[in-house]
């Protein structure tokens, strides 16, 4: 029997794009940007983001990288969530651009993830993550997630995505819309 390579098969990368839970209203008369940086979650928003956190252990996910918002709201967030699946540890890094940032900000980020980074999480803000998982939608949703999608994507809203490509080199059409939870 001659010898037959085995198959190989590109391991299956996860991304979740989830917006920060709810946050409080800055105190009044406090404007501009610090004091919309420094926003924190409501009691509902930690309760909201632990519930993310069961339902992100729940489907095993195991995020390798997850870039956060520099915002204390995305921040708390993130704390709220917990340990993640396996209680791995992640490499966390704040970015600065993900505050405020647009979908093409959020987008080229991805192109920096390392190749060997396969399951990733990003934790933002919208407009920007709402019109970025609309435009991947767009071109894979299933069709039992299209009234979710056009509901909004409300705080603590996650979108789950594939790709069988590298994060840094996958293009638009390659990163499918798997589920989306829109608390």
């Amino acid at each position: 029997m001659p010898d037959t390579p085995a198959a190989s098969h590109a391991p299956v990368r996860q991304m979740v794009l989830m917006r920060h839970a709810q946050a409080a209203p800055a105190p009044f008369g406090a404007m501009g940007m610090q004091a919309d940086l420094g926003r924190p979650l409501t009691a509902y928003g930690r309760q909201t983001a632990a519930s993310c956190g069961a339902l992100l252990r729940a489907r095993h996910f195991a995020p390798e990288l997850v870039m956060v918002s520099p915002a204390v709201r995305t921040r708390q967030t993130l704390a709220a969530i917990g340990s993640f699946y396996g209680d791995r540890q992640p490499d966390i890094r704040y970015v600065n651009a993900l505050y405020d940032a647009m979908p093409e900000t959020i987008r080229d980020l991805l192109y920096e993830v390392p190749d060997n980074v396969n399951n990733i999480m990003i934790l933002a803000h919208n407009p920007g993550l709402q019109a970025l998982v609309a435009h991947w939608a767009a071109r894979h949703c299933p069709p039992e997630l299209e009234n979710a999608l056009h509901q909004g994507f409300p705080p603590a809203s996650m979108a789950c995505f594939t790709a069988t490509q590298a994060w840094n080199q996958a293009a638009d059409g390659d990163i499918r819309l798997t589920d989306l939870s829109c608390q």
